[in-house]
């Protein structure tokens, strides 16, 4: 009879596939005998989820998410749907056919980033979720949302394809020039080096506020957080801040 429940390893990503037909509440106890069993080849790591099978909801996602900590020495720091927007596009562009053998982190070069301690990035594919926080001394990219509750540091810059409704503290180690650039920028909590700027809903505190606003502006059009005179202040991630930013 075959497992419902099956678990893949990698150097820095799980990979948790679930029967479908099988109903998640008699998925719990085999979930969690599993993660038990290979709880010390898994060893004490920070790795990336991914959940093949089905779809889990959040409360689901927090149950699984739960049995991992309570059953192994594993810190997830984040779940990948591989059903969300984001991640059909990211595969639409990899040019890696064996699904099974991708990373989660992983490390890359990158020459276009225009800040940060140096020109590594540590890249996420997944949602990070309330509760959920990554730490780095590299530049970020991450190819999802950050959700409310969730946070990143970065030493670098941040740089999140997807919506940031959570914290970011970009150039924590007194990076003046690191920016945090996102598709749909509505944060919490912006961090850059010793500025900070908040939610404009927020009632106290520096407000995080839209500067040169064009009348014409594409709702599609990635945003990008900057020190400017000492404040933090947003705008259009385009051909305009780029020549700015590079003088």
């Amino acid at each position: 009879m075959n497992s419902s429940v099956t678990i893949k390893g990698t150097k820095s990503g799980i990979i948790l596939v679930l029967d479908p037909d099988v109903a998640f509440s008699d998925l719990r106890g085999e979930i969690k005998s599993h993660f038990i069993e290979a709880s010390s080849f898994l060893g004490k790591n920070k790795m990336g989820l991914i959940v093949r099978g089905r779809n889990l909801s959040e409360e689901e996602e927090q149950e699984v998410m739960q049995i991992i900590a309570d059953n192994t020495q594993l810190t997830i720091t984040c779940i990948i749907d591989e059903e969300s927007e984001t991640e059909r596009l990211f595969t639409m562009k990899s040019h890696q056919d064996k699904a099974d053998e991708d990373v989660v982190p992983v490390e890359v070069k990158s020459t276009d980033v225009p800040s940060g301690s140096d020109n590594n990035a540590q890249v996420l594919v997944g949602n990070l979720r309330s509760g959920q926080d990554v730490s780095c001394k590299q530049n970020v990219v991450i190819l999802g949302d950050v959700k409310p509750g969730a946070s990143v540091t970065s030493y670098g810059s941040i740089f999140i394809l997807g919506e940031l409704r959570g914290n970011a503290f970009a150039g924590a180690g007194g990076d003046h020039g690191a920016i945090v650039m996102a598709l749909k920028l509505n944060p919490l909590q912006v961090r850059i080096a010793d500025a900070i700027a908040i939610s404009p809903d927020a009632e106290k505190g520096p407000k995080l506020k839209f500067k040169k606003k064009r009348l014409k502006t594409d709702e599609n059009e990635p945003e990008v957080a900057y020190i400017e005179n000492g404040h933090i202040v947003k705008t259009s991630y385009g051909p305009s801040f780029l020549r700015q930013f590079s003088k």
